[in-house]
C-alpha cells in the first residue's frame, strides 16, 4: 500500500548511479523492498541487504546495522543515505545525506577542539562518537522512512474507503431502480389482468 514511498527511493538510488557512474560502487540495502528492487537493475553493485528487520524499530536495531554500514564503508570514499522525509501527512521528499567515512571523521575531528577531555582518552572517545554519528543519522532514516510509510498507508486505506464507498452507492442506487422497475412491472400486470376481467 506504500509501493510509492519505496519505489521513489529505488529510482533515485538508479538515478544517482546513472549519473555519478558505476565504478567504485556498492549498495547497501535496507529492507526488503530495497533490496528487491535492487537485485534486477543494479546486481553487480548490490553487496550487502539487510532485510526481515521487526517493526516498530527501535536504537539497539539501529546501532547493529549502523555496525554493518561502517564496516562496509570502511574503504569507501563516501557514505550516501537514501531515505523519505516526512513532511506532511499528504507529502514526503527523498533526501540524500551524505555521511563521512571513518576516516574522513576521525581526520576532521583532530583539527577540531570543543572540549578538554581527559578520560576517556581520544584514541577511545572520538570512535565512539563516530558511531554515535552514523547510528544518530541511520536513526533519523528509520523514524522519517517510518513516519512516510505509515502516513502513506493512510492515505491509501482512506482512499480506498471512499472508493469502497462511492461503488456502495452506485450499487444501492443500481438496485433502487431495478426493484423500482420490478415493482413497477408487477403494478402494470395486475393493472392489465384486472381491466382484463
Amino acid at each position: 500500500m506504500c509501493g510509492g514511498t519505496n519505489s521513489g527511493i529505488i529510482r533515485k538510488v538508479k538515478a544517482y548511479v546513472a549519473e555519478t557512474g558505476r565504478a567504485k560502487k556498492s549498495i547497501f540495502s535496507i529492507g526488503d523492498k530495497g533490496t528487491v528492487g535492487m537485485q534486477r537493475p543494479l546486481p553487480d553493485l548490490l553487496k550487502v541487504a539487510i532485510s526481515e528487520i521487526s517493526t516498530p524499530y527501535n536504537y539497539p536495531t539501529v546501532m547493529a546495522i549502523s555496525e554493518h554500514v561502517i564496516r562496509a564503508g570502511d574503504s569507501s570514499d563516501k557514505i550516501t543515505l537514501f531515505y523519505n522525509e516526512y513532511v506532511s501527512a499528504i507529502s514526503a521528499n527523498i533526501r540524500q545525506v551524505d555521511i563521512l567515512p571513518r576516516k574522513r571523521f576521525l581526520d576532521t575531528l583532530k583539527y577540531g577542539k570543543l572540549y578538554e577531555m581527559t578520560l576517556p582518552d581520544k584514541n577511545t572517545g572520538n570512535p565512539a562518537l563516530y558511531e554515535l554519528y552514523v547510528t544518530s543519522n541511520l536513526w533519523v532514516a528509520f523514524l522519517n522512512n517510518a513516519a512516510s510509510e505509515q502516513s502513506a498507508r493512510m492515505n491509501a486505506m482512506e482512499n480506498a474507503s471512499k472508493n469502497a464507498g462511492e461503488i456502495l452507492e452506485g450499487l444501492k442506487l443500481q438496485y433502487n431502480k431495478a426493484r423500482q422497475a420490478r415493482i413497477t412491472m408487477e403494478l402494470i400486470e395486475i393493472m392489465a389482468g384486472a381491466s382484463a376481467l
